[in-house]
């Protein structure tokens, strides 16, 4: 038995590995070829795009992996079919079960790695890929310090920017204080605004007092009404920086993050379904094992194994998976069910869907 175990399991291992090759290669250069336009746009060095695409791999392959477990099972089972190996194992006294088993033991095993990859490994390349996106590529200003009251930025290689409170929307700002510094890290010159505004384009600040350190150490004071602040920044920038993004965080930080802002007071269900929806989706790979398994162990013993009714029925179920996966996060986002329920309801429910057709097998 143990011999047969580690057949069936190298089979489906590598034919997983090339499934996941595949969809990860024609993925990836769709996706290149969409973004290729935008960052040429930026002069954007073609290591930097490399070094994004590669930061966004633990993702993508953590997002593909169900349908690279899918295809492999489907493809694994259909070769044993077409050699009639599952026939010789079955006259040998092998039962389904025993047959599966090193399909379910791998499928596990991917899900375990997908969870280790969305717990940790995902966040933190989620970030180097925002970081080479945003300051190396786009040239954008990185943020030192970003919390919901108070934002420092590092503009260019000689200014600080320090913002009191940005609105939800990203235009309004208040309390802008730019502090422009001289080699060796000395202060020349404070701008102060009450306010500013993004309007036609450009950053308006109102209310404007500068201060200028001469050479001899005196400072020059001069008032504005208003005055335009060239800052390489969108509305969309500042929305990203004080927005906690849950792809940003670890399931263990952004646990923290639902606890915190429960004790606030604050409406946590758009956090709790996230991090129900990364808990579940790990378990997918192993769901859709089960699923292709037993759809395409339905036609072995038959001289025609029927491989594309089998895919075809499996390919449905994938593709219904995924609708209900993201309606009940949608719920579980809005209220309309618990944040757990909408997370999990997909996972269990095709769970239960493989189990029943597997345990029909004749």
């Amino acid at each position: 038995m143990s011999k047969i175990f580690w057949y069936v399991f190298g089979k489906f291992s590598r034919n997983f590995l090339l499934c996941m090759a595949t969809v990860l290669t024609i993925y990836l250069v769709v996706d290149f070829f969409e973004k290729l336009r935008k960052f040429l746009k930026y002069d954007a060095d073609l290591s930097l795009v490399l070094t994004f695409f590669v930061f966004r791999i633990p993702e993508i392959a953590f997002l593909l992996a169900p349908l690279g477990a899918l295809m492999a099972s489907i493809l694994t089972v259909g070769g044993l079919n077409r050699t009639r190996e599952i026939t010789a194992m079955r006259s040998s006294g092998l039962s389904f079960y025993q047959i599966a088993v090193p399909f379910f033991s791998f499928g596990l095993l991917v899900s375990v790695m997908s969870f280790s990859l969305t717990a940790v490994f995902i966040p933190l390349a989620n970030l180097k890929a925002n970081y080479v996106e945003s300051v190396l590529i786009k040239k954008k200003p990185e943020a030192l310090l970003s919390t919901p009251d108070r934002l420092w930025l590092r503009v260019g290689q000689t200014q600080l920017l320090q913002i009191d409170s940005v609105g939800e929307d990203g235009r309004q700002m208040a309390g802008v204080h730019q502090y422009t510094l001289s080699e060796p890290f000395r202060l020349s010159g404070v701008l102060d605004a009450e306010q500013g505004a993004f309007s036609q384009g450009e950053w308006v600040m109102r209310n404007v007092i500068q201060r200028q350190v001469l050479g001899d150490g005196r400072v020059e004071i001069t008032q504005q009404p208003q005055s335009i602040l060239s800052l390489p920044l969108l509305p969309e920038d500042f929305q990203n920086w004080l927005s906690q993004s849950p792809k940003h965080m670890t399931l263990y930080r952004l646990n923290e993050y639902i606890e915190r802002i429960k004790n606030d007071g604050h409406n946590s269900q758009r956090y709790v379904a996230d991090y129900w929806a990364r808990v579940s989706f790990s378990m997918v790979p192993l769901v859709m094992t089960l699923l292709g398994v037993s759809v395409s162990l339905r036609g072995s013993g038959l001289r025609t194994v029927g491989a594309a009714k089998g895919v075809g029925q499996t390919l449905a179920i994938g593709f219904l998976f995924w609708a209900v996966h993201s309606v009940g996060i949608v719920l579980g986002q809005n209220g309309a069910v618990m944040p757990i329920v909408g997370s999990w309801i997909a996972t269990v429910m095709f769970f239960m869907v493989g189990v029943n057709l597997f345990l029909r097998l004749k």
